[in-house]
């Protein structure tokens, strides 16, 4: 009960059930000045309103017409009451006061609230008991001049209990509606509380599942589709990249003692041979030895590119850069390159306006390109490299060949780090040239797309096609 009490959940309940009590008290406060607050008002304004046509009637016709039409009132109106006495002897000449009430004394001339009785009548008209009844009134002197010894004491007040008794009532059950609505409002929260607290528990027993080791752990979701539901998807979602990546780099780990075992066992056998030959056998142990350095070399920087340019920093000052120029640079170095390997080189380009990008990063992305389609297009005789723009206003830079190309169902893994479709690994490369590529192609904001490619004249294969498509400069 204490955590519940201490949820977010609960403290916002709490919050808004006393805003909305303040609300009903304030929407309560206008209809009682609307209401009785009003009518209040109005009684007030009745009374003197008569003690004005009293204090009109006593200067023209003097203190016996004031005693008639005062007795005359009484008998008429049930609610109103009326008092006429005569000072200084004290003596009531009208009315159906009986006695003076003690607030009128000292609240001459203001209103004041009193309490009086009233005798209950059965229906023949006999009395049958005394009530006692709230009333608001005003006392008034009146004097025929301003020195004359002789003053009257007029009161004249309305029965207001019945309004007194629906305004009690009133009050009563706005009150017990206030406390209901924060009854109610407590324990909505409590079991608001309760439920979502039983929901989050749930993905903090996932977490602590998955921090113990247990990856395959997910949050469970209802369908609901509310914002539960939607936090669930977003961590289920970032659980199964965590996932991805441990096994990505659980296999690159792999892959990284198994292409540098081979090279570090070589270069220690070559040397430790070395030490027992003549000077001929040491410098072609150091040569080689060189060259196998070149190459996990070459693989550590692989790998570091591929980080900085995930992190941005590999990336630089993007700038438009011309696609076209580009790729006349490539076509130019890799051509003599194709011809030599018996390829025939095609170059097709169309006029592609500029895109936003790293003029060394498309380079090397072309250049992987290339150097791929020379090292794997065995049995292929045609390299095809392709430039032109997209619909859109981008642009689409390609390299197809017609050798025997990548399966449909391995061109998503061949762009991940270290995977060659070669078991055997024994054809020089890290695997890490196409992993290169998807990581520049992300940072530009590209696509990048492994395709059919170039028919096979002898049907052996369906050649392969790596495109690259560039978004809008703008």
């Amino acid at each position: 009960m204490l955590r519940i009490l201490r949820t977010t959940s609960f403290r916002f309940t709490l919050i808004y059930v006393v805003l909305f009590a303040g609300a009903v008290a304030l929407l309560g406060a206008y209809l009682y000045s609307a209401t009785f607050g009003e009518a209040a008002k109005q009684t007030d304004n009745v009374i003197d309103s008569e003690i004005g046509v009293l204090a009109d009637l006593f200067s023209s016709s003097g203190s016996g017409m004031l005693t008639r039409v005062i007795r005359q009132r009484t008998a008429w109106s049930d609610d109103a009451i009326y008092m006429l006495i005569g000072a200084p002897s004290g003596a009531v000449l009208a009315g159906n006061l009986t006695a003076l009430p003690p607030e009128a004394l000292t609240a001459e001339g203001d209103f004041f609230n009193f309490k009086f009785e009233k005798p209950l009548l059965d229906a023949a008209g006999r009395e049958v008991g005394i009530q006692q009844r709230e009333a608001r009134g005003k006392m008034m002197r009146f004097r025929a001049s301003p020195d004359a010894e002789q003053s009257y004491l007029v009161v004249v007040a309305r029965d207001v209990a019945s309004r007194e008794f629906l305004r009690e009532r009133s009050q009563s059950v706005v009150m017990r509606a206030a406390m209901v609505t924060i009854a109610l409002g407590v324990v909505i929260g409590l079991i608001f509380s309760r439920s979502l607290l039983r929901r989050v528990e749930v993905v903090n027993k996932t977490a602590r599942a998955i921090r113990g080791g247990d990856l395959s752990q997910r949050v469970p979701t209802k369908g609901s589709g509310d914002e539960l539901d939607d936090l669930g998807e977003n961590l289920n979602s970032m659980l199964d990249q965590i996932e991805r990546l441990m096994a990505g780099m659980r296999e690159v780990s792999d892959n990284i003692a198994h292409d540098l075992r081979s090279p570090l066992t070589r270069i220690r056998n070559r040397l430790n041979d070395a030490l027992e030959g003549d000077d001929e056998a040491k410098d072609e142990a150091l040569r080689a030895t060189i060259d196998d350095s070149e190459k996990v070399l070459a693989t550590f920087n692989a790998l570091l590119s591929i980080a900085r340019i995930q992190s941005g920093e590999g990336a630089g000052a993007m700038a438009p850069v011309d696609i076209v120029a580009i790729a006349e640079e490539m076509a130019e170095l890799y051509e003599p390159a194709a011809q030599d390997a018996g390829f025939e080189f095609t170059f097709i380009t169309a006029p592609t306006p500029p895109v936003k990008g790293s003029r060394e990063l498309v380079s090397q992305a072309l250049a992987n390109f290339l150097d791929n389609a020379l090292k794997y297009a065995e049995g292929g005789t045609r390299i095809e490299l392709r430039v032109g723009p997209t619909k859109n206003g981008g642009a689409v830079l390609s390299v197809a060949d017609d050798g025997p190309g990548v399966a449909p169902e391995n061109r998503e893994r061949v762009l991940e780090r270290f995977v060659r479709l070669e078991q055997s690994r024994s054809t020089p490369g890290s695997g890490l040239g196409l992993s290169l590529v998807s990581a520049i192609a992300r940072a530009h904001g590209a696509t990048l797309e492994l395709q059919d490619g170039l028919s096979h004249q002898n049907d052996d294969g369906c050649g392969l096609r790596i495109v690259m498509t560039f978004a809008p400069a703008d």
